[in-house]
This record gives C-alpha cells, structure tokens and sequence, in this order.
C-alpha cells in the first residue's frame, strides 16, 4: 500500500481516498462532508517554525493551533 499526497488530497495505492468514508470487511462509514481544504506548503512552513531553535512551548502550541481548522 503507498500512501500519497496531491493538491486534490490523500491517495492510496494512486486512487483518492477520502478518510471521512472507509470501509472494513464489508462494513463501512460514509459522510456526505468534503475533508477542509488545505493548503500544503503552509502547513509544511508553519510546522517548520515551531520546530526552529528558539521557539517556546506555548509558541510551538500556537502554531499548532494556528494549522488546526476551526
């Protein structure tokens, strides 16, 4: 199994895989809610900031906020 990443979401084994609808041994969950959009490289940036020298704790949680959709 690959696990991928597009501008257009997860992939798995190159097909679109949307996690809020899966399936197992013939059960499944489906939802009619699109996954947030998002944008990668922003989220890339902010994760490198908190990770930086010199960034506080309370600092790194915000930036983890800050990602978190609301």
């Amino acid at each position: 199994m690959r696990i991928g990443f597009s501008r257009k979401g997860l992939t798995l084994d190159s097909k679109p895989f949307n996690p809020l609808n899966f399936s197992v041994n013939g059960y499944g969950i489906e939802s009619t809610e699109e996954p947030p959009s998002f944008d990668a490289f922003e989220i890339l940036e902010k994760l490198a900031a908190a990770k930086s020298e010199g960034v506080t704790r309370a600092e790194q949680i915000k930036i983890l906020q800050s990602i978190m959709p609301k």
